[in-house]
């Protein structure tokens, strides 16, 4: 028998760890291209707003997946960069 919860919430935590990689190797590649260094590219809003968006799913996978105490710390952490996503996307559309 297919656990379709079990994969779905398990789905959620590749696709995010997913967006952290294309995040990080856009930021990396747009560093090299400007000649600007790492971490300053790293806070603007396109790559900024794809790594947490990779962080919300991230933790909203493992919500999901974890038991008792863990469940409402990955749901803090949910909630948290489900914040900041909501932030960036609001100061990008300005």
């Amino acid at each position: 028998m297919i656990d379709w919860y079990s994969i779905i919430f398990n789905a959620l935590w590749i696709i995010g760890l997913g967006f952290e990689v294309a995040g990080l190797s856009f930021a990396d590649y747009v560093a090299n291209q400007q000649k600007r260094p790492f971490r300053k590219v790293l806070g603007t809003s396109p790559c900024g707003l794809m790594i947490d968006l990779g962080f919300m799913l991230f933790c909203l996978g493992w919500t999901g997946l974890a038991g008792g105490w863990e469940r409402i710390i990955w749901g803090m952490l949910t909630l948290i960069f489900m914040v900041r996503t909501w932030q960036k996307r609001k100061i990008r559309d300005t």
